[in-house]
């Protein structure tokens, strides 16, 4: 199918997350503009489950034809391959990449009834109770569980990890108290900060955040060698029309040089990043080859 036929009817954008996450608020703000350059609505469907892996796969066996598309992260394409037995799809082989979106910026957040107000501190009162303290994660091998993973390892911590299905149901326990502490991104964490119940104690980026100008980085605190960075971006079945991926790219560079993105980019505390399909794609292989070495090295079981 040519681009120049493509589209007739609704695309659908496939989120492998529960609603409220990165992946969910990335897509519904994307749908709108993308929608209003194709002509043709642009449909959210969130399947979450399996750390990813429902939604991820149903992309992978759906027609290559521009009519499914699906939001790929650093979890679903680089760690849950790796982390989970016998999953149903190729990151590399399986997909057509499109457009890398935004980079995530990871904050460790804790629970506010802990007696920390610091990294250091952090790291002190986990040393002091081994095995004791719970972490969350939106689900096993999510970039959540791995970088909560490295981090321990180079914080010498042992701490017991607790996933759940999405980044946000995993937040909510840290805020309830039923876990202690969780890495995930500045937007997932900001509205419960907001309603004091988790506490930011550093900041994995190469330079603060003016959403959180107080949170040091992790170089500021010894750690510059956790490098916690994620994509998220926008991929399609194998085989779809070069034609097709290119069109639909060219739409989404201009989406992310709006004005109105940049802005709305630096309140949700994304780094916008874009770029071909090429570069895209030669960044999912070596996240996949980095992150298999990590994995390996910190001896994550899979599951």
């Amino acid at each position: 199918m040519a681009a120049e036929t493509w589209p007739t009817r609704p695309v659908r954008i496939v989120v492998a997350q529960a609603r409220g996450g990165p992946p969910d608020v990335i897509a519904r703000f994307i749908a709108e503009p993308l929608s209003n350059a194709l002509g043709v609505p642009v449909i959210i469907d969130n399947r979450p489950g399996a750390s990813g892996i429902i939604g991820i796969e149903a992309v992978s066996n759906a027609a290559p034809d521009g009519y499914t598309l699906v939001i790929g992260t650093l979890s679903t394409h680089a760690l849950v391959p790796q982390t989970s037995t016998n999953v149903p799809y190729d990151p590399v082989r399986d997909f057509a990449p499109v457009a890398n979106l935004f980079r995530s910026i990871k904050v460790l957040w804790i629970n506010t009834e802990l007696p920390v107000q610091t990294a250091a501190d952090w790291v002190a009162y986990a040393r002091a109770h081994p095995g004791k303290l719970n972490f969350a994660s939106g689900g096993i091998g999510s970039s959540n569980h791995i970088d909560m993973e490295l981090f321990n390892a180079a914080a010498g911590i042992d701490a017991v990890h607790v996933p759940y299905n999405g980044p946000s149901a995993a937040i909510t326990s840290v805020a309830a108290g039923d876990t202690q502490a969780m890495i995930v991104s500045i937007g997932t964490g900001l509205p419960l900060l907001q309603s004091g119940r988790i506490r930011p104690l550093l900041l994995f980026g190469d330079r603060r955040s003016t959403l959180l100008p107080d949170v040091p980085i992790a170089s500021e605190q010894g750690l510059a060698q956790v490098d916690l960075s994620a994509w998220i971006g926008l991929l399609a079945p194998a085989q779809t029309p070069e034609s097709i991926v290119a069109r639909i790219n060219s739409e989404i560079a201009r989406i992310l040089r709006m004005p109105e993105t940049i802005a709305w980019a630096n309140r949700q505390g994304l780094e916008i990043i874009g770029g071909s399909p090429g570069t895209f794609a030669a960044t999912i292989k070596a996240d996949y080859r980095r992150w298999g070495e990590i994995v390996r090295r910190l001896k994550v079981q899979a599951q």
